[in-house]
């Protein structure tokens, strides 16, 4: 048998703890419908297969079925059993080909009850801004690229030299505010084919699908949506607003070139306002600039639907090198100063989805972009997917789990964290996500030393 750790000091429970946090996925999986035959090949079940490879993005270990095989091997017990509850392990191959047929959108149920479930629970009230709004931002990306391998659900590109390129992308929704450096998955949606549809997919249009079919999570919210330029056109506004959601859109000169012309025409008869501050960030100095203007017509004629128009220039003010600069479109009142400044606040808190969500999942042993396997239906999304589960219930757990905080504050770097629990459930059992907790925080040392037997 192997070293047993467990039953120490019992971590206060929570409703949003690692154990219901997997009971949720596990339960949602039991949903799913398995459409193999009865034969050998379901030895393994969907729960071993989707939490294996869930258990490989949490752990962020690609080698951590791998490691529980040898351990149970030797010992007779694993962590694959007691810390995620596989019943057998099945290897990368098995759980390649097991999940491949399921279609991703089966585990948006799990990002729904946890976001209801903060919501419940007050957590979120920290990232209210604008009269207890919640900033909502869209943005697209990339996760799978080829020039060979592709399967029905890839958008393909063919470039003028004749070369193909094959691709997967995802709109990532996250919960964002400025006062808060960490942000919430929200279920994503898959760019791909359409059935009954001859054009290839597109952000904008997978963005309206996700409102149409996430607006009801937040029926009792006020929400605000971000975007980039893409977004700011009037069939988009026209769907957010038609949904009972607010917006502020990125709003470019070149993309607008009337609605900047309207706009100048009312600058030259001092129509658009004009706001001063000065900030201190480090040891610098910066000057900001707000301009705004309101009852600005979104295609340049009175007859289009209205919105209001802002936009901020950031100056160092020791040499005046222009730092920042944009502009965006908004329903949202924009009458006094304190108003100009907030929208313009909340507006770029969008950066957070690119520098702590993006990037993370992409370099912080996420690795987002590396292709854990293509398949011929659904695995690409599926995995993804799987993946920004194991990003949000971490992101939870830092929020609620008073423990995992202290052991990640202890820790100190992301990698370190890691790297140590990895190590330890290679070698040791453990009989909880508890029990690891613990044992790595307990600040005991062994009455003696470690003896060769």
């Amino acid at each position: 048998m192997g070293l047993a750790l467990g039953k120490r000091v019992v971590m206060a429970s929570s409703m949003l703890g690692f154990d219901s946090l997997l009971g949720g996925l596990s339960s949602c999986i039991g949903t799913m419908t398995d459409g193999r035959q009865p034969s050998n090949a379901t030895r393994y079940s969907l729960q071993d297969a989707v939490l294996g490879a869930f258990s490989a993005f949490f752990m962020q270990s690609p080698s951590f079925l791998e490691y529980q095989r040898q351990l149970q091997s030797r010992h007779g017990q694993d962590n694959a059993q007691s810390l995620f509850g596989l019943t057998n392990i099945p290897s990368v191959e098995q759980i390649r080909n097991i999940l491949d047929p399921l279609p991703a959108r089966g585990l948006s149920g799990v990002f729904i009850s946890n976001y209801e479930q903060l919501e419940e629970q007050k957590y979120l009230r920290g990232f209210e801004v604008i009269g207890k709004h919640l900033l909502v931002a869209l943005d697209g990306t990339q996760y799978y690229r080829s020039h060979e391998v592709s399967c029905p659900c890839c958008s393909i590109q063919t470039h003028r030299n004749g070369q193909v390129t094959y691709s997967h992308k995802a709109i990532l929704p996250v919960v964002v505010s400025p006062s808060q450096s960490s942000v919430i998955s929200l279920p994503p949606e898959y760019i791909y084919p359409q059935d009954g549809h001859d054009k290839q997919d597109c952000e904008q249009a997978a963005a309206k699908r996700w409102i149409a079919s996430h607006g009801q999570m937040f029926a009792q919210r006020d929400v605000i949506l971000l975007g980039d330029d893409l977004y700011s056109r009037l069939p988009m506004c026209e769907t957010v607003l038609a949904q009972g959601m607010r917006f502020i859109f990125v709003c470019l000169p070149e993309s607008h070139p009337v609605l900047y012309d309207w706009i100048e025409f009312n600058a030259a008869k001092g129509q658009v306002k004009t706001i001063e501050t000065t900030r201190t960030r480090g040891k610098e100095k910066l000057h900001y600039q707000y301009r705004y203007l309101t009852d600005v017509p979104l295609g340049g004629t009175p007859s289009d639907i209205v919105l209001n128009w802002c936009e901020v220039t950031a100056t160092r003010q020791r040499d005046g090198k222009q730092l920042y600069h944009n502009s965006w479109i908004t329903p949202l009142d924009l009458n006094t100063p304190q108003q100009v400044i907030a929208v313009v606040e909340a507006a770029r808190s969008r950066w957070k989805t690119e520098n702590e969500y993006h990037n993370v999942l992409k370099s912080k042993g996420y690795h987002l972009e590396h292709n854990f396997g293509h398949g011929q239906q659904h695995l690409a999304s599926f995995l993804l997917t799987l993946n920004l589960l194991a990003f949000l219930f971490h992101t939870i757990l830092e929020s609620v789990d008073e423990r995992y905080q202290q052991m990640r504050e202890m820790r100190g770097t992301r990698n370190g964290f890691f790297q140590d629990i990895v190590a330890l459930t290679k070698y040791l059992w453990f009989e909880s996500w508890t029990a690891l907790i613990e044992f790595m925080l307990d600040a005991t040392y062994p009455a003696g030393p470690i003896r060769t037997t």
